[in-house]
C-alpha cells in the first residue's frame, strides 16, 4: 500500500470516528422524557403581580436609557376596566423628560404584561399596547419629592384603545 493510500484510508477513518461521536445520545434525555412544545392557547391567565412589577422595575430604571427615572408603580383593575400607572421623575427633570418617562413608563408596563399574556399586543410609536385597549390609562406623573406628599406634577386619564402624546407643561 502506497503512503498516499495509507494517508487516505487513516483521514477517511478518522471522519468516521467524529461521524460516530456525532449521533443522537440517549444519555442525556430519554424519548419519554423530552417534553413537546405546548401550541394551546389559554384564556384567563393570571399575571404574576411580583414578577411583573421586578420586570417593570428592571427596564424602567436602567439609568442609562432612563437617567431621570425615579420609580414606577401601577395597579391593574382590569375587572373594572382601567389601569393605574404612576411614573416617578427624579427632581428638576425637565417637563419633556418626565412626559418621555411617563410614556415610557404605560409602553413598559403593557410590554411587560404580554410577555406574560401574549394575548396582548405589544407597544410601538403610534400606540401604548394591547393591554390598553380595553381599559383606561389613569397616569400621574410626580417629582419625588412630591411623591410622598401626594402632589402630582401630572395628571390625566387616557381613554381606552387611544393613543395620546403626553405633554407637561
Amino acid at each position: 500500500m502506497t503512503k498516499q493510500k495509507m494517508k487516505t484510508l487513516l483521514l477517511a477513518a478518522g471522519f468516521a470516528v467524529l461521524l460516530c461521536g456525532c449521533t443522537k445520545s440517549n444519555i442525556v434525555h430519554s424519548e419519554s422524557e423530552a417534553a413537546d412544545p405546548d401550541f394551546n392557547f389559554y384564556n384567563d391567565i393570571e399575571l404574576d403581580m411580583e414578577q411583573l412589577h421586578e420586570d417593570v422595575d428592571d427596564i424602567a430604571l436602567v439609568q442609562e436609557d432612563y437617567p431621570m427615572g425615579a420609580a414606577v408603580d401601577f395597579d391593574l383593575h382590569l375587572d373594572e376596566e382601567y389601569v393605574d400607572v404612576i411614573a416617578v421623575v427624579k427632581d428638576e427633570t425637565t417637563p419633556e423628560d418626565a412626559a418621555l418617562f411617563a410614556d415610557a413608563a404605560i409602553k413598559i408596563l403593557n410590554d411587560q404584561v404580554a410577555v406574560q399574556d401574549f394575548t396582548y399586543g405589544e407597544s410601538d410609536e403610534g400606540t401604548f399596547g394591547g393591554l390598553y385597549q380595553d381599559n383606561e390609562i389613569h397616569l400621574k406623573v410626580y417629582e419625588e419629592s412630591e411623591y410622598e406628599s401626594g402632589k402630582p406634577l401630572y395628571e390625566t386619564t387616557i381613554p381606552k384603545d387611544t393613543y395620546v402624546k403626553i405633554e407637561i407643561k
